[in-house]
C-alpha cells in the first residue's frame, strides 16, 4: 500500500491551504516535541460526495452503499493500548487524535448510527487471561453486550480459539467487509484464514499497526566518526545483510574496557523481545498451515538459518562492540547518543528520539539474513490491534459495515496522519528515510505462532537463547517441535 509523491504532496498542500499553522508538521527538526502539527479546521469530518472510485488525493473509496442502522454500536476496546486509536472527543489540533475525531464521525453519519458506545477494559499482554475471561462470561450469560470486538492481538486470537468470535468470511451475516480492499493486510488475512474461516483482521483500522513495525535506527554521527557506508545505500542493492551489520558494529566501542550498558558507546544494545527481528528476518516463523490448511510447526523454526543467526549475534554480543542487556536500556542509549544501531518499533522516533534535537539519525529496514534472500523482513510488536465480530452479536450486518467503514477511513485519515505526515516526515531528516519506510511497510510478515502464542509456545526461546554464550538451538528447538506439534493439534480442534 506505497503511496506516491502525488497523493503525499496533495495532502500536504490541501492542509496548508487550509491553515498555515501546518508548516510545523513539515519541520524535520527532530528537537520538536510538540505533537499539535495541524489545527482543528485541517480535518475534515464531512463524507465526501463522489462518483468516482478514489477520494480526491487518490486513495481508493469502498463500496458500501447507503446505511441507516439507526442504533448505537457497542464496540469493547482494550483499554491499555499502547497508542489511543479508538477515540478521541474533540478537535485539539494533534495531527493524529484529529485525524481519529474526524474518522469516527464520517463512520457515525455514513452509517447512520446514534453513536459509538466504546466498551473499555484492560487487554494486554498481561490482562489476556481477564479479557477473554470477560468475553466468555458474556457469551456464557447469553449476553449481547458486544457487537464489534477490538483488542491486543493476542488477546483476540485467544477470543477466536475460545470459539468467541464470528466468522469475519461468512457473508450472510458479514456482507459488508470486503477483505480484497488495500486498507487490509492482504498477508494476514490470507495467514489467518484458517478451514476456510477468518475470525479476525487488521490494516489500517488499527493505528498501531504502524506504530509497531520493527525498524533498524542508525546513528549517522557514529557513521561518520568511523568512516561508516550509510546502510541506506546498500538496502535497494540487498546488500544490507547480518553480516554487513555485524562488520560494521565491529570497532565502534567506546568506554573503560568492561562494557557498562549505562556509559559505554556500543555498535548495537538489545534485549528481550527486540531480538525477535533476527528471528523473523532470517525468514523464519514459528508456525505455517499444511496442504489441509491446518496449523503445524514451521520447519524453519529448527531450521539452519535461525541455528546460524544464533551463532553469528552470540559471537557479536561475546565482543566489546555489542552488548545483550536483561532490561530495555538501548532505547536511552540510542536518544543519547551511545549506539550505531538499535532494532525497536518505528514509535520509538516520537517516544524517545524526539526529545534530543542534538540526535542525528536515519532509518533503514532490519537487515535480512544474506544477499540471496529475496526481501527484507519486517516483524510488528505485539501491541497492534486485530478487529472481530462478537459471536452473540444481534447484529452482525452493522457489525461488518462499522468495521469496513472503520478500516476504510482510516485508510484515508489516520493512515496518512501517522505515515506519511508524522513517521515519514516529521520525525525523520532525510527523504530517504520516507523511502525506507515504504520498503519496511511493504515487507510486513505476519506468524500465527506468533499470534496464537498464548496458545502454543516458541516465541521467547529464541529471544534468550540469542544472548547465551553457547547455541543449543538444535537440540532445544528438536523438543520444542514436538510440543509444539501437541499445541498445534489441541488449537485446531478448538476451530472445529
Amino acid at each position: 500500500m506505497k503511496r506516491n509523491s502525488f497523493k503525499i504532496l496533495s495532502l500536504l498542500l490541501a492542509l496548508l491551504m487550509t491553515a498555515g499553522a501546518l508548516i510545523a508538521c513539515a519541520d524535520t527538526n527532530q528537537g520538536n516535541t510538540d505533537d499539535t502539527t495541524t489545527v482543528a479546521e485541517a480535518v475534515s469530518t464531512e463524507p465526501e460526495v463522489t462518483t468516482s472510485d478514489v477520494d480526491k488525493d487518490g486513495y481508493k473509496l469502498d463500496k458500501l452503499p447507503p446505511l441507516n442502522f439507526g442504533e448505537e454500536i457497542n464496540v469493547l476496546a482494550w483499554d491499555d493500548v499502547e497508542h489511543e486509536e479508538f477515540q478521541s472527543d474533540e478537535q485539539t489540533g494533534d495531527l493524529v487524535l484529529d485525524s481519529i475525531y474526524s474518522r469516527n464521525i464520517t463512520v457515525t453519519t455514513r452509517l447512520g448510527l446514534t453513536g459509538i458506545n466504546w466498551i473499555r477494559i484492560k487487554g494486554n499482554a498481561d490482562n489476556r487471561t481477564a479479557w477473554n475471561n470477560n468475553v466468555m462470561s458474556v457469551y456464557q450469560s447469553g449476553g449481547h453486550d458486544y457487537d464489534v470486538i477490538a483488542g491486543y492481538s493476542l488477546s483476540v486470537a485467544l477470543n477466536a480459539s475460545s470459539g468467541l468470535l464470528a466468522d469475519m468470511l461468512d457473508e450472510a451475516s458479514s456482507p459488508y467487509t470486503d477483505f480484497s480492499e488495500p486498507w487490509w493486510s492482504q498477508l494476514l488475512v490470507e495467514q489467518a484464514t484458517i478451514k476456510g474461516k477468518l475470525y479476525f483482521a487488521s490494516g489500517d483500522i488499527s493505528r498501531n499497526a504502524l506504530e509497531m513495525m520493527y525498524v533498524c535506527f542508525v546513528n549517522t554521527d557514529i557513521l561518520t566518526d568511523n568512516n561508516l557506508v550509510n546502510p541506506q545505500t546498500l538496502v535497494p542493492s540487498g546488500e544490507w545483510t547480518y553480516d554487513k551489520f555485524i562488520e560494521m558494529c565491529n570497532g565502534v566501542y567506546v568506554g573503560q574496557g568492561t562494557k557498562n550498558a549505562d556509559t559505554d558507546t556500543f555498535g548495537y544494545m538489545s534485549s528481550g523481545i527486540h531480538n525477535d527481528p533476527w528471528f523473523y528476518g532470517s525468514g523464519a516463523v514459528i508456525c505455517e498451515k499444511d496442504e489441509n490448511g491446518d496449523i503445524v510447526p514451521s520447519p524453519s523454526f529448527s531450521g539452519e538459518r535461525v541455528i546460524d543467526t544464533i551463532t553469528k549475534f552470540q559471537a557479536l554480543f561475546s565482543t566489546r562492540d555489542a552488548i545483550c542487556t536483561d532490561s530495555v536500556l538501548h532505547q536511552n542509549a540510542f536518544a543519547n547518543g551511545r549506539l550505531l544501531f538499535m532494532t525497536d518499533r518505528a514509535r520509538v522516533s516520537h517516544k524517545k528520539l524526539a526529545a534530543n534535537g542534538d540526535l542525528h539519525y536515519c532509518i533503514v529496514p532490519c537487515p535480512k539474513y544474506d544477499v540471496d534472500q529475496e526481501n527484507y523482513i519486517t516483524v510488528m510488536g505485539n501491541p497492534f490491534t486485530l478487529y472481530a465480530t462478537f459471536v452473540k452479536s444481534e447484529n452482525k450486518e452493522m457489525a461488518s459495515a462499522f468495521i469496513e467503514c472503520m478500516a476504510s477511513e482510516g485508510y484515508r485519515k489516520v493512515t496518512p496522519a501517522v505515515f506519511e505526515l508524522s513517521l515519514k516526515t516529521k520525525y525523520v531528516n532525510d527523504p530517504v528515510s520516507s523511502e525506507m519506510y515504504d520498503i519496511i511497510r511493504a515487507n510486513i510478515t505476519y506468524d500465527l505462532g506468533r499470534i496464537f502464542s498464548t496458545d502454543l509456545i516458541g516465541q521467547g526461546d529464541f529471544r534468550s537463547e540469542i544472548a547465551k554464550t553457547s547455541n543449543g538451538w538444535a537440540t532445544k528447538s528438536s523438543g520444542k517441535v514436538k510440543q509444539l506439534k501437541n499445541y498445534c493439534e489441541k488449537l485446531m480442534k478448538s476451530f472445529e
